[in-house]
């Protein structure tokens, strides 16, 4: 058995390097979750506002409880940001003239030990949407805070949607680096002139005026370059190559709760509703870039390329890679910032007391590999479908064969609606059961416990279920309204 002593000496100093959306969060989060005798250095060595594109424009419902444990509160959000509330994507034209709204929601009902979309199947009922308070307040540009005080939850309608957040990555990393407190943080600005290694591990961070950084932990946060986890895990287990370019527009209908995503023959784009402007956001084969430039009127504002997949170790040696450093997703879900959080929530959970990282490192890398995996099923389950273009990005999409727990999940959907899940996925039941109906996929038999229910009475919850939703909906403000009567509550109430 081994000794305290046994071990070697405490991680007391960090360094994250990076200038962006994933230092700043790293940043934030560590700094108010770590004892204070651990030193904690930012070094902003590099722009990654190419880069930080890939993290979309749309976040999950859980960004709320990490944001306030760095410090990001919603006050401060609405406040200081031009972010968003967000009831999920709209998907259109996704194939031929396809299109569901893939909206965030609390564990659908179960009646008598049967799942809510069972009772669906068996009734013959196809979309699943009407039953979904927070996709009809989406069609309907309408948002409120669904209710969540005690005896709430299950009396109203609303109180089973969720919601999340719409973003442009750069003003979002600004409330981040906003809340980074200068007592606990040293910030150093400089130009990297060279990683220093030795054979498992880095040495040292040197700048372009001659300083050199060491640490005990280095934390790299430099995005797709990965500058210093690149020195140390050079491979990348995907060869695919896109590109992605955003530009902003007035907005039709401001502070609407709801991205659009449109399927395109040289990729997709999508339109975020911010606050007073719109984010158009390209994602494109190389190929076809001219094509995806001219879906920006005006031209792209900030452009960028990146290699999607992941790296063989996100944590090696002494060195973590944080969000893009170690892994690259395509934003067509909410998986890049879900992911980027679940790195850093999993480094505070992992970060080693002393020197010796052996047992943090596996089991890091063991959460991290799970957790893309995962992740990139869900987003390959959008290019199971017909009727998509036959043109290189669609093509490169599908190359690789469907992975068999994608498969395998598809595959129990379609013959009798079941719902197969893996442990610890990003992505929870709801998401899939939204994801499968709305693509077309129907079960081919029903749950049979479903036969056991009185059909006079499923119809008749089915049918309240659907009236309650529409007369909730329609006394919803729109979305515009309610920020504004949000922000003056806030201005009059003391923080």
């Amino acid at each position: 058995m081994q000794r305290p002593s046994d071990f070697a000496e405490p991680i007391g100093h960090i360094l994250i390097c990076g200038g962006g959306l994933a230092a700043h969060m790293t940043a934030a989060a560590l700094a108010r979750q770590l004892p204070a005798a651990t030193r904690i250095t930012l070094a902003a060595i590099c722009d990654t506002a190419s880069s930080d594109l890939f993290y979309g424009t749309v976040s999950a419902p859980l960004a709320y409880a990490f944001n306030l444990a760095a410090g990001v509160d919603e006050p401060a959000l609405v406040q200081r940001s031009d972010t968003g509330f967000s009831w999920g994507t709209r998907y259109t034209q996704w194939g031929g003239d396809r299109a569901w709204t893939q909206c965030f929601a609390l564990p659908f009902p179960i009646l008598d030990g049967v799942q809510f979309h069972q009772y669906l199947a068996s009734s013959g009922v196809g979309p699943i949407e009407p039953f979904l308070v927070s996709a009809r307040a989406a069609q309907r540009g309408a948002f409120a805070h669904p209710p969540r005080g005690p005896g709430e939850t299950g009396q109203h309608p609303l109180a089973r949607a969720d919601y999340a957040y719409q973003f442009d990555p750069a003003s979002y990393s600004r409330l981040f680096a906003g809340v980074i407190p200068a007592d606990r943080v040293e910030r150093i600005t400089g130009e990297l002139d060279d990683v220093a290694t030795d054979a498992a591990a880095i040495t040292g961070v040197r700048l372009r005026d001659g300083r050199v950084l060491t640490a005990d932990l280095y934390i790299d946060c430099t995005g797709t370059d990965a500058l210093l986890l690149s020195r140390l895990v050079p491979e990348i287990d995907g060869t695919r190559r896109i590109g992605i370019a955003a530009s902003d527009a007035a907005p039709a209908q401001p502070d609407a709760p709801l991205r659009t995503v449109t399927a395109a023959p040289y990729g997709w784009m999508s339109d975020t509703p911010l606050r007073g402007r719109v984010r158009r956001t390209s994602v494109f084969d190389l190929a076809q870039t001219g094509e995806a430039m001219a879906a920006h009127r005006s031209g792209a504002e900030i452009t960028g390329e990146a290699t999607l997949g992941a790296r063989r170790e996100a944590w090696s040696g002494n060195c973590v890679g944080i969000g893009h450093a170690a892994a690259v997703v395509e934003p067509l879900t909410p998986a890049p910032l879900m992911l980027l959080e679940r790195d850093i929530e999993r480094l505070l959970a992992l970060l080693p007391n002393a020197g010796g990282m052996a047992v943090e490192r596996a089991e890091y890398n063991r959460r991290f590999g799970e957790d893309h995996t995962h992740a990139a099923l869900f987003t390959r389950a959008l290019f199971e479908a017909d009727g998509l273009p036959d043109t290189p990005y669609w093509r490169a999409a599908r190359a690789a064969p469907m992975p068999p727990k994608l498969e395998h999940k598809i595959g129990m959907f379609e013959s009798r609606g079941v719902l197969v899940a893996y442990d610890l996925e990003p992505f929870h039941p709801e998401d899939w059961t939204i994801l499968h109906l709305g693509m077309g996929r129907r079960p081919a038999r029903h749950d049979r416990l479903a036969d056991r229910a009185d059909p006079a009475r499923v119809k008749q919850f089915l049918a309240k279920t659907r009236h309650d939703i529409e007369q909730v909906v329609a006394k919803m403000p729109a979305s515009a309204t309610y920020r504004a009567q949000l922000e003056h509550y806030l201005e009059r109430s003391p923080r």
